[in-house]
């Protein structure tokens, strides 16, 4: 019996080793976090270029509404369309106008998409603070 538990926690320490690896070869670079609004509510935004091997993603990100602040995260895995995953679950993805690695004050503007339904807001972002890491 206590073999079986102490296999069990070495695996279980064995993959916690591994997911930790991998997310400490992902670097974000690049940082922009816009403050701006899908349709009428009101979001808060952060994009970078990851750097590292980490991620399939050209652009990784996270956001979210002000009104519940649950981080929703963002990837994209082709120029132009950031898709969203909410619980695991793409659900809607942005395309925004040009190119997004803005200087602090400016502004971007774009749409988002919902995946499960046929709606679409307009999107207007303004770049409050950069970073690189």
């Amino acid at each position: 019996m206590k073999l079986i538990y102490m296999k069990k926690l070495f695996f279980i320490t064995i993959a916690i080793l591994f997911v930790n690896a991998i997310h400490a070869q992902m670097i974000w670079v690049n940082e922009t976090i816009f403050s701006g609004f899908v349709g009428k509510y009101e979001i808060r935004m952060k994009l970078g270029v990851p750097y590292g091997g980490g991620s399939e993603c050209l652009v990784i990100g996270e956001y979210y509404y002000m009104r519940d602040k649950g981080k929703i995260a963002l990837c994209s895995t082709e120029e132009g369309r950031i898709v969203e995953r909410d619980k695991g679950k793409a659900s809607g993805y942005f395309i925004l106008n040009g190119d997004w690695n803005k200087n602090v004050g400016q502004a971007i503007t774009g749409y988002w998409y919902s995946l499960l339904n046929s709606r679409s807001y307009p999107v207007v972002l303004k770049v409050i603070a950069k970073g690189k890491y």
